[in-house]
């Protein structure tokens, strides 16, 4: 009876079993996909949190602009003209000038003043006597040349006179042997009268071409004269010039930088006495990167722009080859005060670049080289004495002012990051732009527009950045 019991009892058990199975695998599988649409949700719930924590930056717009900016670049004042004089005529010196030294000033001699020989401005002087000898001895020989022109003139004359009288004897004797001639046809005179007339005629004719060879002979010396004349005439103009080269003289205006002569000295031709530095104008020597050059290129195109000049297709291609002429400022800072002089972009100084700085050597000239401007605490004043003029190896500063149709972007100064890169955010995001940067002197910055993507509107960033990835997250905030 317990037996029974017994195997009835496992028998519900395993009938138990076989139907709680699927319950619980069902159960099982249920659970799991709660579990797995639990994990389906989390990413949206992390999307939030990043959403939550996006990093918040401080943003100002981009402003267009055509108020132009001024080109600021370093140089050095060199000498515009410098003029050594050397000796074109060997002797001794007779006479240096008192002010013949380096440091002083020299005044150009007019053309008066040399041809009077004066010696107000005179430089040098070496011994003439020789030279003024062969100017003596060239003149009496071009004067002796002279008289025997002359002489010959009267030869020449002479003779055209006996030939006048030749051809006469020569027609009188002709007259005469043709009547001789009619007289023998008849038999009134003889052979021998007939003869003498034939002889006498003859004669005549014999005395005529003597007297039109003496006096073809005559002209041709008197052109060997009158060669030999303009022969010694050159002779005599060269003496008397290597004579007014004895004379030395300033040709410009200017200060004496190196003498190599001292009187009593003996110089040769060609050696060297003085170089002056001419003091009229001056130059400065500077050199501008290529990013600057294009900038005044593309202001002188601008400028020009519906001028004939623009239209003019030859100017364009020597656009390259030329600066544009624009007028610039020159300063120099001494004791707290500034001195400005007035300066135009002149030139290059050669063509290409410099081989080590990879700038282009330009120059400008200077045509006064006195100071326009004097400032003291940025306020003009004209009570300054001793201003110093623009003198050879100053170092000084350009202004080159740009105005005028000159597209540009004004960014402040705390948008720019290291590579000149910039931060723009946009719909949310960030992007990066490379910028070309054209002046810092002021708080906002002047970029180029169309040297990159950037363009007015576009609200850069001018928060500082931790991290930053292009198309990064970001909360924007205006500073303004």
């Amino acid at each position: 009876m317990s037996e029974f019991k017994n195997q009835k009892s496992g028998s519900f058990y395993k009938k138990l079993k076989h139907f709680l199975l699927p319950i619980i695998i069902l159960v099982a599988g249920g659970g799991s996909l709660v579990v797995l649409m639990a994990m389906k949700k989390e990413p949206e719930q992390s999307q939030k949190l990043l959403d939550q924590v996006a990093p918040l930056v401080l943003t100002q717009p981009v402003v267009s602009t055509d108020a132009g900016f001024t080109v600021t670049v370093d140089g050095t004042v060199v000498p515009s003209r410098e003029v050594k004089l050397a000796a074109e005529v060997a002797g001794r010196v007779l006479l240096t000038r008192d002010g013949c030294k380096v440091g002083n000033l020299v005044r150009k001699a007019t053309d008066q003043e040399q041809a009077a020989s004066g010696t107000e401005n005179l430089l040098i002087q070496i011994d003439p006597e020789n030279y003024e000898l062969e100017v003596k001895r060239l003149t009496q020989e071009h004067a002796q040349a002279q008289d025997v022109i002359d002489e010959l003139e009267v030869e020449i004359d002479n003779s055209k006179a006996m030939i006048d009288l030749a051809h006469e004897e020569v027609n009188l004797q002709k007259t005469h042997l043709n009547r001789v001639e009619k007289l023998r046809a008849r038999n009134v005179v003889s052979d021998t009268e007939y003869e003498e007339a034939k002889r006498s005629e003859l004669a005549a004719r014999n005395a005529l071409q003597k007297l039109t060879n003496e006096a073809d002979l005559l002209r041709s010396k008197r052109q060997r004269m009158m060669h030999a004349r303009d022969l010694v005439g050159v002779q005599l103009s060269r003496a008397s010039l290597d004579l007014s080269r004895t004379r030395i003289y300033s040709p410009i205006n200017g200060v004496i930088v190196e003498d190599s002569v001292e009187q009593d000295g003996y110089v040769k031709v060609g050696d060297p006495l003085v170089t002056i530095e001419d003091t009229s104008a001056v130059e400065v020597s500077i050199d501008l990167r290529m990013e600057e050059l294009s900038l005044l290129w593309q202001h002188a195109a601008q400028a020009a722009r519906g001028t004939r000049a623009a239209a003019n297709p030859s100017n364009r291609h020597d656009l390259g080859y030329q600066l544009p002429q624009l007028p610039v400022k020159v300063s120099y800072e001494l004791g707290g005060r500034k001195f400005v002089w007035d300066g135009e972009l002149s030139r290059f100084d050669g063509i290409g670049l410099d081989e080590k700085t990879r700038t282009v050597p330009c120059r400008i000239i200077v045509s006064d080289p006195r100071p326009s401007t004097i400032l003291v605490n940025g306020q003009p004043t004209s009570q300054i004495v001793g201003a110093p003029p623009l003198t050879r190896g100053m170092f000084v500063v350009i202004d080159i002012p740009l105005k005028g149709d000159v597209s540009l972007l004004q960014l402040p100064e705390m948008a720019i990051r290291p590579g000149n890169l910039v931060w723009v955010v946009r719909d949310g995001k960030l992007h990066s732009e490379t910028v070309r940067v054209v002046d810092m002197s002021g708080d906002q910055l002047l970029v180029e527009q169309g040297a990159s993507g950037l363009k007015p509107g576009d609200r850069v960033v001018v928060s500082p950045l931790s991290t930053a990835d292009e198309g990064m997250l970001v909360s924007e905030g205006d500073t303004e």
